[in-house]
């Protein structure tokens, strides 16, 4: 549980930073990145986590990049941080968590089309998003 509020915590940062400027720093990234590393490490030794489940985890964070390297419509900051959220989360949660962000992103986008404050090729950023879905994931998958 303390890795899931620590993450949130990161995520947080990182969704506050994405909103006003639209980009993260990539040192933020290294310093999560090694955080959410020594977070697996402790999962892992502690019996909290296996390996099928850091690896399954891992999916949708490669396929964030996997958009992000064919299509350019989405960063490659999004994806490092859903993998590195794996770590912290967990199978369970993050794709929770992960299919929450997009339903929830999905919902404003709609919203923002019929209030005619957005077009369809307006750009929002992803990270406001995942921490709500992180947050619902911890409140709703125990």
């Amino acid at each position: 549980m303390l890795a899931s509020v620590i993450g949130t915590c990161y995520l947080a940062a990182l969704a506050m930073m994405d909103a006003l400027r639209r980009e993260v720093a990539v040192w933020i990234l290294w310093v999560g990145s090694a955080a959410a590393l020594i977070s697996a490490t402790i999962l892992l030794a502690g019996g909290k986590a296996s390996w099928p489940e850091l690896i399954f985890g891992a999916v949708p964070g490669l396929l964030m990049l996997a958009v992000a390297g064919f299509t350019k419509e989405a960063g490659p900051g999004d994806g490092i941080v859903l993998l590195q959220m794996n770590f912290f989360l967990l199978l369970n949660r993050v794709i929770f968590a992960f299919g929450m962000s997009l339903v929830i992103m999905g919902a404003f986008s709609a919203v923002l089309l019929l209030l005619r404050k957005g077009k369809k090729d307006t750009r929002l950023p992803y990270l406001p998003f995942l921490w709500l879905g992180s947050l619902g994931a911890i409140c709703l998958c125990g």
